[in-house]
């Protein structure tokens, strides 16, 4: 089977983009499992036939993942292009947590203006 792919450095909330023209099977894999993916076993894998681009992933956990838009099979090819691109998942405040509503009206309040 031909496919498109390309991996990424991805941490945990992250948005892997998919882009592609045909409906095909678009698929997110992580690093350990690609290999098992490229080998014919068994493997886990977030996605599976999309009919409209783009599709979206967020990551569930830091480390290596593979974006794959499947080119059909070798009996029925499909010739599709694709493309694949990463957002990093943005935080809200300088120490890189998450901060609650209440926490954003605190600092929205705060006025650090000298009289």
């Amino acid at each position: 089977m031909k496919i498109l792919q390309k991996p990424f450095t991805a941490k945990e909330k992250d948005t892997i983009e998919v882009t592609f023209d045909k409906p095909t099977k678009v698929l997110l894999i992580e690093s350990s499992q690609f290999t098992r993916y490229k080998k014919g076993l068994t493997y886990q894998y977030r996605g599976g036939k999309a009919e409209q681009s783009p599709v979206t992933f967020t990551v569930p956990f830091d480390g290596i993942w593979h974006a794959v838009i499947e080119k059909g099979t070798y009996t029925n090819p499909l010739e599709v292009t694709g493309n694949a691109k990463l957002i990093p998942h943005r935080y809200d405040t300088l120490n890189g947590s998450e901060q609650t509503g209440a926490a954003k009206r605190q600092v929205e309040e705060y006025d650090d203006t000298l009289d």
